[in-house]
């Protein structure tokens, strides 16, 4: 996972993590809400 994220950047040895986390973090907000809209109907 770190040497995909790596080889993706640009700069290979400076990536912004707070940004790497806080996108990880929007996607698990996503899934638990989808996990909730489908478990409701």
């Amino acid at each position: 996972m770190h040497g995909i994220i790596e080889s993706l950047s640009p700069e290979h040895d400076q990536i912004d993590w707070k940004w790497v986390g806080s996108v990880f973090a929007f996607y698990v907000v996503l899934t638990i809400g989808g996990m909730g809209a489908l478990l409701a109907h």
